[in-house]
Formats: structure tokens, C-alpha cells, sequence
């Protein structure tokens, strides 16, 4: 049997040890267990009856979306926190597994993802 040093286990364990947190799985994850509005068009439509809890927005999205998405959060009672995604809108797409370009996701209910923990984050509007 081969030995290892210690320096390749070291690394081996802090590999282990570092779980970064991705976006994308969350995503799937949210869409298959939880309550989730794709696009631009459904989520301005569905934010006037009622509230998300999160929404994320694609790196592309234009401004003019994001100036009416705060627009419904100084008027609203409780603030939508807004996630910009690191990706373009055909990225954001793919994360739900659609062929298509998305630049808006609304969120009603996490389901079974850590995209809770967004929220908790610095990088929100």
C-alpha cells in the first residue's frame, strides 16, 4: 500500500471541511420542494396579492425592473428582501431548469433549501 503524507491529508480534510454554498442546488431544491414564481411578468403580477418571502433577481435584469421591485417594497407593509443572482438571466434559466431566460425569481415557501440563509446575508437591497 502507497503512504500518504501528511501534507496530502491535511489538504484532503480541509477540502472536506470547506461546504460552500451553492446557489443552483438551492434553487432545484426550492423549485421541487417548495413554492416557487418564475419571471418577470408572474412575479410583478402575483407581488400585488400577496408578499414573497425572497426575491432573487439575474445579474442582467434590467434597471428598470429592479427600481419597481423597491417601489413595491417602500410601499409595502413588511420589506422583500431581493438577492441579485452572479449570473445572467440564461444562468438563472438554467438553475430552474428551463430553456429559457428567466430574470426574476419570486419565492412563497424555502421548501427543503438553505435559500433562507440568504437572507441573513449582507449582499441583499
Amino acid at each position: 500500500m502507497a503512504k500518504k503524507n501528511k501534507k496530502s491529508m491535511e489538504i484532503d480534510l480541509s477540502r472536506k471541511k470547506e461546504k460552500s454554498f451553492d446557489i443552483d442546488v438551492n434553487i432545484k431544491v426550492a423549485l421541487k420542494t417548495g413554492n416557487i414564481v418564475c419571471g418577470k411578468n408572474q412575479v410583478l403580477k402575483q407581488l400585488r396579492e400577496n408578499p414573497y418571502k425572497m426575491l432573487i433577481v439575474a445579474n442582467n435584469c434590467s434597471q428598470d425592473i429592479i427600481n419597481e421591485l423597491n417601489h413595491y417594497n417602500h410601499i409595502s407593509k413588511s420589506i422583500i428582501p431581493i438577492h441579485t443572482y452572479k449570473s445572467s438571466s440564461w444562468d438563472l434559466g438554467l438553475a430552474c431548469a428551463k430553456p429559457y431566460m428567466i430574470s426574476i425569481i419570486g419565492i412563497y415557501n424555502y421548501g427543503d433549501s438553505d435559500l433562507k440563509s440568504l437572507v441573513n446575508k449582507n449582499n441583499l437591497n
